[in-house]
Protein backbone atom coordinates (compact mmCIF):
# COMPACT_ATOMS: atom_id res chain seq x y z
CA UNK A 1 0.00 0.00 0.00
CA UNK A 2 1.20 3.48 -0.79
CA UNK A 3 2.51 5.08 2.44
CA UNK A 4 0.68 8.36 1.75
CA UNK A 5 -2.59 6.48 1.32
CA UNK A 6 -1.92 4.55 4.54
CA UNK A 7 -1.30 7.78 6.45
CA UNK A 8 -4.52 9.33 5.11
CA UNK A 9 -6.46 6.21 6.13
CA UNK A 10 -5.04 6.47 9.64
CA UNK A 11 -5.83 10.18 9.96
CA UNK A 12 -9.35 9.72 8.55
CA UNK A 13 -10.01 6.92 11.00
CA UNK A 14 -8.56 8.79 13.97
CA UNK A 15 -10.57 11.95 13.41
CA UNK A 16 -13.71 9.98 12.58
CA UNK A 17 -13.40 8.12 15.87
CA UNK A 18 -12.81 11.32 17.84
CA UNK A 19 -15.77 13.03 16.13
CA UNK A 20 -18.02 10.09 16.98
CA UNK A 21 -16.80 10.02 20.59
CA UNK A 22 -17.57 13.71 21.16
CA UNK A 23 -20.85 13.69 19.22
CA UNK A 24 -23.06 13.71 22.34
CA UNK A 25 -20.49 14.92 24.88
CA UNK A 26 -19.16 18.16 23.43
CA UNK A 27 -20.74 19.49 20.21
CA UNK A 28 -17.91 21.99 19.65
CA UNK A 29 -15.22 19.30 19.79
CA UNK A 30 -17.42 17.03 17.69
CA UNK A 31 -17.58 19.63 14.91
CA UNK A 32 -13.85 20.34 15.13
CA UNK A 33 -12.95 16.66 14.76
CA UNK A 34 -15.63 16.04 12.15
CA UNK A 35 -14.24 18.84 9.96
CA UNK A 36 -10.75 17.33 10.26
CA UNK A 37 -12.19 13.90 9.43
CA UNK A 38 -13.98 15.25 6.38
CA UNK A 39 -10.86 17.08 5.14
CA UNK A 40 -8.74 13.92 5.37
CA UNK A 41 -11.54 11.82 3.89
CA UNK A 42 -11.66 14.05 0.80
CA UNK A 43 -7.88 13.82 0.41
CA UNK A 44 -8.05 10.05 0.85
CA UNK A 45 -10.64 9.61 -1.90
CA UNK A 46 -8.73 11.90 -4.27
CA UNK A 47 -5.48 10.03 -3.69
CA UNK A 48 -7.16 6.65 -4.02
CA UNK A 49 -8.55 7.51 -7.43
CA UNK A 50 -5.29 9.12 -8.55
CA UNK A 51 -3.38 5.97 -7.61
CA UNK A 52 -6.05 3.73 -9.11
CA UNK A 53 -5.97 5.61 -12.43
CA UNK A 54 -2.17 5.58 -12.41
CA UNK A 55 -2.18 1.78 -11.89
CA UNK A 56 -4.73 1.34 -14.65
CA UNK A 57 -2.64 3.25 -17.19
CA UNK A 58 0.58 1.38 -16.32
CA UNK A 59 -0.85 -2.01 -17.24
Amino acid sequence: MDPRLKQLLEMTSLYGTLAKYYEHIDPEKHMYFYQKHFMYEKQLVQMYWALHESEHYHR
